[in-house]
């Protein structure tokens, strides 16, 4: 059962409430004069210095970090670190395109330290060009319509109807959605090179906070979480996935073509026993969809007995699906494929089943997100 309390919001226009608290804001934005400063610095993680082609060097794969701590000091004993999506950069956890709270602000509000990265070659993290993919990619603003803020019009999945909470019409032309594609930037489309960069720039971050974390992240970010963590479990306390990419092995809704070699992952994750050919190693089985609108879930088999994901199996996982999303098909076998290999403390937080509808992927961003992270809120509390 998740409770969540319905309270006054505080925005961040530079500043953060001026005492933590565990409140949770109100499912629209609000002001408030009572604020206090944050503390702000950034860093990078990760790279090296490579040869540039013309006799030079250059430095390259590093991650760029911003940390924000309450002036007061953090209150909360685990730091959080967020983790953005496919052609998005950690902007997308400060303020949100209508101009309301975002969800570092009430992370520091509550008095957690929060560090929020741009993945390798993505934003303030720098790309070698033509190393990785010949040239960067970029999502049209009508994928992003389509897909992410006004699904409901275009009845791509079935459960798009549903979709209610983005604020405006999420549509080119309207100021909300262009202030929110505005800040979509170009992507390297390497899937290998992009995971195994950032396992090592968040392995790397992980040592440098010397303390174990709450890693949260979405859409593509949301692998990411699942990988520093299996290169660092003893420095992740848990993770929050917000529909991560998926489905194991597969890709479904937009495509039905064979994806993600070792399960959850297109790079190496640790198995028990070893996996050393993800293709003979893990031993596949087809099963049936949960129901109506879901797609078949491609997992282990059965016999012989799955392979474990040792490093993650001891940790608390929270995969949270929204209502309406393209997600809603398919998160259940991501949760699904957690659990056979043996992250039994996986749970699957389906919004609507709390209560909270209408929300899309981007629900970190729509109307009622205070609610939601409300609701992580007094998860990681129970940690």
């Amino acid at each position: 059962m998740y409770f969540f309390t319905l309270l006054l919001a505080v925005a961040l226009i530079g500043t953060v409430a001026a005492a933590p608290s565990d409140a949770v804001a109100s499912s629209t934005s609000s002001t408030s004069s009572s604020a206090a400063s944050y503390v702000r610095t950034f860093f990078y993680v990760g790279g090296s210095y490579v040869d540039d082609g013309a006799g030079g060097h250059i430095f390259r794969d590093q991650m760029y970090v911003e940390k924000l701590v309450p002036a007061y000091g953090a209150t909360q004993a685990v730091p959080i670190v967020l983790i953005h999506g496919q052609a998005q950069t950690g902007t997308n956890f400060l303020n949100k395109p209508d101009g309301g709270v975002g969800w570092a602000t009430l992370f520091i509000q509550q008095g957690f330290e929060v560090y929020i990265i741009d993945q390798t070659f993505r934003g303030r993290s720098a790309w070698q060009p033509g190393f990785g993919a010949t040239k960067p990619s970029t999502y049209s603003a009508e994928i992003i319509q389509q897909r992410f803020t006004a699904g409901e019009d275009y009845n791509l999945w079935p459960q798009a109807s549903k979709h209610t909470q983005w604020p405006g019409t999420g549509k080119m032309g309207d100021p909300v959605f262009d202030a929110f594609y505005s800040s979509n930037v170009q992507f390297i489309s390497n899937a290998t090179y992009q995971q195994t960069t950032v396992q090592n720039a968040g392995a790397a971050l992980l040592d440098r906070i010397g303390k174990p974390v709450v890693l949260i992240g979405h859409s593509q970010g949301g692998l990411m979480p699942i990988l520093i963590a299996d290169a660092r479990p003893k420095l992740t306390k848990a993770l929050i996935l917000l529909e991560p990419t998926g489905p194991p092995f597969q890709e479904a809704v937009f495509s039905n073509t064979s994806s993600r070699a070792w399960g959850l992952t297109d790079i190496p994750i640790t198995y028990a026993p070893t996996v050393t050919d993800p293709s003979t190693d893990l031993v596949k089985e087809t099963y049936p969809a949960r129901g109506d609108g879901y797609v078949q879930c491609i997992l282990q088999a059965d016999s012989p007995a799955p392979r474990q994901l040792v490093n993650l199996a001891s940790k608390p996982i929270l995969l949270v699906t929204s209502e309406s999303s393209y997600h809603v098909p398919y998160d259940y076998c991501t949760v699904q494929f957690l659990q056979q290999a043996g992250c039994n403390q996986t749970e699957h937080l389906e919004l609507n089943e709390a209560g909270i509808l209408g929300n899309g992927h981007m629900f970190f961003m729509e109307k009622n997100s205070n609610i939601i992270q409300g609701v992580l809120k007094k998860w990681i509390a129970c940690l």
